[in-house]
């Protein structure tokens, strides 16, 4: 483990402690320590990128989810398409018996329009000649 501290750091310890076997024993427990640090630091991230994960995937939503979603809205879409077809017919089939009606009015209406012109015409003819 010797030379994980940083060289700077090692000469300050022992310059400090005199004995240098002490100095090698503290610098030896430091690195241990540091050491134990980074693994604990690394068991926590896989725990927290776990427990991370698991959170965002409650929360967002799945593939399976969203095709799921995706196949739903295609139905409706065809309902509603399906649904604006049949109205369309309707529509189509009333707007001709509607056009039906008025020509057959319209009929009529000339009909009329033609005996009354026909009757004034006649009582007119029949006035001139007496």
């Amino acid at each position: 483990m010797r030379g994980y501290l940083p060289y700077e750091i090692t000469k300050s310890i022992e310059a400090v402690i005199s004995d240098p076997e002490l100095a090698k024993k503290v610098i030896k427990a430091i690195e241990e320590s540091l050491s134990a640090i980074e693994e604990k630091a690394k068991e926590q991230k896989v725990i927290v990128k776990t427990e991370l994960k698991d959170e965002l995937t409650k929360e967002l939503v799945t593939k399976e989810e969203l095709r799921a979603t995706e196949e739903r809205l295609r139905r409706e879409i065809e309902e509603v398409r399906g649904e604006i077809k049949a109205t369309e017919e309707r529509l189509r089939a009333e707007i001709h018996r509607w056009r039906a009606d008025t020509i057959k009015w319209m009929f009529i209406f000339w009909l009329g329009q033609i005996g009354t012109f026909a009757g004034i015409l006649i009582g007119v003819l029949k006035l001139m000649l007496k």
